[in-house]
């Protein structure tokens, strides 16, 4: 079916308000919006695939230096996990949805029917073409600003559940100067082919959380879970408000 002209201009107006940036050169938002599959079918000179490829980039650092001035406490590997969450093709997919974006990707009638617009890889493709055609209207300082404000859109929608328990943990240990966690294996029970291992997660010899699973990564996972449930309802109150030590346990 093809695409209403004037609601895809109106369109385009309202999708520059929301992520807060008009351009100049109309033709850069326009190639940005339009995938290879359209450009073979009516004869175009031009798709997003070059935009895609450096807005990847300019997001990559937007994100990056970002995450090292709002962090300063943070090591490199949670800075790197930290900004592979924010950029992956699935959180890059739920912020094209939260900004409107498939609908307004020019694609060819076959793709389309194929569900294209629901396709997570084309829809995180676009979010990147459009940090590039930005970065080319009106440069790096432009680009930063439409960055941040995207991350707060896909803050306020995603939180920081998407975060494993683990990675969560040791984040607000970070934040403490306490350290890394220090998980210990308490017990195996069970036949080799159906193993139960327990695990506990502590601070120097305060015991934090506890947990089972199949493989004792699950449960360190389930450890950490319930670290989180005692400690982050009460931080406000002491360390460790609801933790057992080993002598309780």
């Amino acid at each position: 079916m093809a695409m209403d002209q004037a609601w895809w201009d109106k369109s385009l107006t309202a999708f520059q308000r929301e992520i807060g940036y008009r351009f100049q050169n109309e033709r850069l938002i326009h190639e940005a919006l339009t995938h290879a599959s359209f450009a073979h079918e009516a004869g175009i000179p031009f798709w997003n695939e070059r935009l895609e490829f450096l807005g990847d980039a300019v997001l990559e650092l937007c994100v990056s230096e970002m995450l090292f001035v709002e962090y300063a406490h943070w090591d490199e590997g949670l800075l790197t996990q930290e900004r592979a969450r924010l950029v992956c093709e699935g959180a890059l997919a739920r912020l094209a949805t939260q900004l409107n974006i498939p609908p307004l990707l020019r694609m060819g009638r076959g793709l389309e029917r194929q569900g294209g617009r629901e396709n997570a890889s084309i829809c995180a493709d676009a979010v990147e073409s459009v940090l590039g055609a930005i970065f080319l209207d009106g440069g790096f300082d432009a680009a930063r600003q439409v960055v941040r404000r995207l991350l707060l859109i896909f803050r306020h929608h995603a939180r920081d559940e998407m975060i494993d328990p683990k990675s969560k943990l040791q984040q607000m240990f970070q934040e403490k100067g306490w350290g890394r966690p220090e998980y210990d294996l308490v017990s195996t029970e069970g036949p080799s082919h159906d193993m139960v291992f327990r695990v506990t997660v502590r601070h120097r010899q305060t015991i934090l959380g506890s947990g089972t699973g199949a493989t004792r990564k699950e449960a360190e996972v389930a450890a950490s879970r319930a670290a989180l449930e005692a400690l982050l309802p009460r931080r406000k109150q002491g360390p460790y408000s609801s933790v057992k030590h080993d002598a309780e346990f």
